[in-house]
């Protein structure tokens, strides 16, 4: 009986143990024995300052324990497609998941599903906890007042599943950019730029550039860009002439879609195909001479198209540089760029386990010494305002002085260096700054228009298309199959069908051929 009792001791001991072991191993200790959290950030690749020696994420994690006292581990993860994020989240495997960067359309469409919290009522809930710096004054509080009017322009009122919200309350803007024309200065002629978006269907006839252009193979960017041609070259369908940008790259309406399918099908005879990701690469190696790009991946071709051996006539600017590549937005009559503006911001699911966490590190990341690691560290442009992440100003007025072109101090001090963006500018090599901190300095990141498009700039922002996007997508299909007939279908069909009567035929004449010498011989009888 003692046995017994002992044996049932010692299994109690056992699981006791067991357990313990399982709760300790679950509860992630930091230094000092506290718990450690975890913050999950999904975000696209290649999208933020990894480096070993500027990373925004390790400083990131410092910030948070001085700021809360307690230890975090970010687990970073990224996605390669909107749609390839969306579905995750859409069918819940994505729970974890703290917070997302996702594109203008697609956090719409998620608000949409009732699957974003409320970055303006996380703030209000959690302000008297921890300081916020740019969230504490809004969601758009260092974002440039020009955008962040587009913005609430076109996403003021989306339903949210039950009501409507503005994403201004539900997203803080990250990186923004342009679509247009990565280009070769040797093979791209003055006459070509002129032709604007029709350079993309080389209507200049340039001989160098036939076959020797790529286009996204992308419903949304190739869509843009259609449209922008047809209003170039006077092919818009009747009365949509005077349909406002903006309004013009959303609509989907059939005479819309048809009239798109039309010019997207005759592009094809002048192209050399469609790409991803692969464009740049091909850029450079001078395998294509022209490709529709993001402006961020043509900055960074451009930067690295720089030969100090050899200097290049560009057609654009009329004058000679190192730089084999540049970046080109169509204008209009009025001189102002066209075409398609996009952005990427920062959201909350409203299942994120840690809101906490993932609203601080938005704060840090909109602090404009952060965006401008970020920013120079991907070659995208940071939807901080510029001028914040140039100087911060503590004098009276609003206006930064101007000396030939060049931004410098006012006299007496009006306008000083923010300290800890002027140690970002120097860490990534861009301040050139004089060893006394005074006179001027090198903004030359920030002040290309190729990066920062001009207030007067005609950009319009994408909206998710919704019901029509199926038939936007059936469109993009065939425009690039160049028929509304699937015929490599149809040819399958017809060979499998005619596989099957030669087989038939040979297998009845067999048949017959074996039944015939009985006949006969049965008819001998």
């Amino acid at each position: 009986m003692a046995s017994k009792h002992f044996i049932a001791l010692l299994l109690v001991l056992i699981i006791t143990v067991l357990s313990l072991a399982t709760v300790l191993t679950a509860c992630d200790k930091g230094e000092g024995g506290s718990t450690v959290e975890t913050l999950v950030v999904y975000n696209w690749e290649d999208y933020i300052d990894e480096s070993e020696e500027t990373s925004r994420i390790d400083a990131f994690v410092e910030y948070y324990k001085a700021v809360t006292g307690r230890d975090l581990e970010v687990t970073y993860s990224t996605f390669d497609t909107n749609e390839t994020m969306m579905t995750k989240v859409l069918n819940n495997d994505a729970n974890s998941v703290d917070l997302i960067c996702p594109s203008e359309y697609a956090i719409q469409k998620l608000m949409a599903n009732g699957r974003l919290a409320s970055i303006t009522d996380l703030v209000n809930e959690y302000k008297d906890t921890v300081p916020f710096n740019n969230l504490a004054d809004g969601t758009m509080s260092n974002t440039d007042s020009a955008f962040v009017n587009a913005i609430k322009h076109e996403f003021s009122a989306i339903s949210t599943g039950d009501s409507t919200g503005s994403m201004t309350d539900y997203m803080v803007p990250y990186m923004m950019g342009t679509i247009g024309m990565l280009y070769n200065v040797k093979y791209v002629t003055e006459e070509d730029l002129a032709s604007g978006w029709g350079m993309l269907w080389n209507a200049s006839g340039s001989e160098v550039l036939e076959n020797k252009i790529l286009v996204k193979d992308s419903v949304r960017d190739t869509y843009a860009a259609a449209v922008m041609y047809m209003r170039e070259y006077g092919l818009l369908p009747a009365g949509y002439e005077d349909m406002p940008i903006a309004d013009l790259i959303n609509c989907t309406d059939d005479a819309m879609l048809d009239a798109a399918k039309g010019v997207l099908t005759a592009q094809r005879e002048h192209i050399s195909g469609y790409e991803v990701d692969f464009g740049k690469d091909d850029m450079l190696n001078e395998i294509v001479y022209v490709d529709l790009a993001w402006s961020g991946d043509a900055m960074w071709a451009i930067e690295e198209s720089y030969d100090e051996d050899n200097l290049y006539y560009n057609p654009r600017t009329g004058e000679y540089d190192n730089y084999m590549l540049d970046y080109y937005v169509p204008m209009d009559e009025d001189g102002n760029a066209t075409g398609n503006i996009w952005f990427d911001g920062w959201v909350i699911p409203k299942a994120a386990p840690n809101k906490l966490a993932a609203l601080l590190f938005i704060d840090f990341m909109n602090m404009p010494e952060n965006a401008i690691y970020n920013s120079i560290y991907i070659g995208y442009t940071s939807a901080v305002a510029r001028e914040k992440m140039m100087y911060t100003f503590v004098g009276t007025g609003g206006e930064f002085d101007l000396v030939d072109g060049e931004y410098v101090y006012a006299e007496g001090g009006a306008y000083t260096i923010n300290e800890e963006v002027y140690e970002a500018l120097v860490d990534s090599e861009y301040a050139l700054a004089p060893e006394d901190n005074e006179g001027e300095y090198d903004f030359s990141f920030f002040e290309d228009d190729r990066r920062y498009p001009t207030e007067t700039s005609q950009l319009g922002v994408m909206r998710d298309f919704g019901d029509r996007q199926k038939n936007a997508v059936t469109m993009w299909e065939n425009a690039k199959t160049g028929t509304d007939v699937p015929w490599a279908l149809i040819w399958c069909s017809v060979a499998i069908i005619g596989g099957g009567l030669v087989f038939s035929g040979f297998y009845f004449t067999k048949n017959a051929l074996k039944r015939r010498p009985r006949k006969m011989a049965k008819e001998e009888e």
